[in-house]
């Protein structure tokens, strides 16, 4: 018994003047585990966080709305023609697209939508794509209309009549009844006649506000989409 007791005592200081930690092999192992599965966790969050910092859209800005190399966004519209509810950046795909902004009750933002519109046909609709939102400026900013908003729906459709335009007028989806903040928070629109034009991965290519011409905005399309295919002579009366 005593040969035991010394064994043991002797086994005991040992262990003490190599540490002095006496903790069981299972203790240390289960400990182990935990830490591991702590930084495992922590470096999963880190790869999550980073993944979806790049996936977010690029958000460069111009005076008004996205300047060029910014993205264009998802965000839901009502079509004014048919009611539905969708977002037309998504329906439009990977087709280069333009993206015209203003108010109703602007002049020059119809002149604007009938340019872009024979702009398409010019191109044609299976290179090009536009639509003209039609929203309000309130203190320099876009915002969703939210008051009488089938009269301002059913009023665009009528422009869209009256122009005899082909591509889609629409208005901001409201969120509950309150802004689309997709579109108000993101797009930075704080003029009427803003125009974007992207490519088929939504970068933008062209940013401008009331543009005197299309010179610009054609030579932006022309490096996208290629030269527009000439125009077909007028038969002979």
């Amino acid at each position: 018994m005593k040969k035991i007791t010394s064994l043991s005592l002797l086994a005991v200081s040992l262990a003490l003047a190599c540490g002095g930690d006496t903790k069981s092999a299972t203790e240390t192992k289960t400990e182990t585990k935990t830490v591991t599965k702590t930084v495992t966790t922590e470096k999963t969050a880190d790869d999550k966080t980073t993944a979806q910092a790049e996936k977010a859209p690029e958000r460069v800005l111009a005076d008004s709305g996205l300047g060029v190399g910014g993205k264009f966004q998802a965000f839901d519209i009502v079509n004014c023609d048919t009611g539905d509810q969708y977002c037309q950046v998504c329906k439009f795909g990977g087709s280069p697209k333009i993206m015209a902004v203003g108010t109703i009750d602007d002049p020059d933002f119809k002149n604007d939508v009938k340019n872009l519109d024979a702009l398409v046909q010019k191109y044609g609709e299976d290179k090009l794509k536009a639509f003209a939102v039609v929203t309000d400026i309130k203190d320099g900013k876009a915002t969703t209309p939210t008051a009488d908003r089938e009269a301002l729906i059913a009023k665009a459709k009528a422009l869209r009549t009256e122009l005899g335009v082909k591509i889609p007028v629409v208005v901001p989806a409201a969120e509950e009844g309150g802004p689309n903040k997709a579109f108000d928070d993101y797009y930075n629109v704080t003029k009427s006649r803003t125009v974007m034009f992207a490519d088929g991965k939504n970068s933008v290519k062209y940013s401008a506000v009331a543009p005197q011409d299309l010179a610009a905005l054609n030579s932006a399309i022309e490096s996208v989409v290629g030269a527009a295919a000439p125009a077909a002579p007028t038969p002979a009366g």
